[in-house]
């Protein structure tokens, strides 16, 4: 029997496995590790932070997409947009990003600067999954780091402004006085 480092374990001998190696240089310049934090008034801190893996092909090569879904055993293909040709592999389920995508870049890294956004990146997950995001101040961390990946989050819709007025507001005592505190002069 033949063992491979696919991730997934696959041993079908007909299958062309992917090399982990060609994965990790895919990833380089097809793929992608993002942070999103979206507006979520029923959570805590009023904001819902949302990690990512994503690599992008064009829809004719979807076999390429679907083989890597096989390799890491995790993850979806879809259309990037409703009339878009081109598809996205994603994995947003935390537990398979710490299971199966961390893993994989930590034995296989990134020769690039690319790898200066998945060590943030896992910083944030490993944080996440310890439950430290429910801290506020580790909260504004997680976006701070979050906003400094992909060249500091041009594409966001929110300022990292906006994000750390509405923690910081959420969490710092209303200094209302009322008359009774007031102190009068004599």
């Amino acid at each position: 029997m033949q063992v491979s480092d696919n991730a997934s374990g696959a041993d079908n001998q007909q299958e062309r496995l992917l090399d982990p190696w060609y994965v990790t240089g895919f990833f380089e310049g097809e793929g992608c590790f993002s942070v999103s934090i979206h507006d979520h008034r029923g959570l805590k801190h009023g904001w819902m932070i949302r990690p990512v893996v994503q690599a992008y092909q064009h829809r004719d090569r979807v076999e390429l997409l679907e083989k890597v879904v096989r390799f890491f055993g995790c993850g979806k293909v879809r259309p990037k947009g409703p009339q878009s040709s081109v598809l996205t592999f994603a994995v947003e389920r935390t537990s398979d990003i710490t299971e199966k995508i961390l893993p994989h870049f930590d034995k296989y890294p990134l020769q690039s600067d690319k790898q200066l956004d998945y060590l943030k990146f896992r910083e944030i997950v490993l944080r996440m999954q310890l439950k430290e995001h429910k801290d506020p101040q580790v909260f504004l961390n997680i976006a701070r780091l979050a906003f400094s990946m992909n060249l500091q989050g041009k594409q966001r819709k929110r300022s990292l402004a906006d994000i750390e007025s509405r923690i910081l507001r959420g969490h710092t005592p209303d200094l209302i006085v009322s008359e009774e505190d007031m102190v009068r002069s004599a």
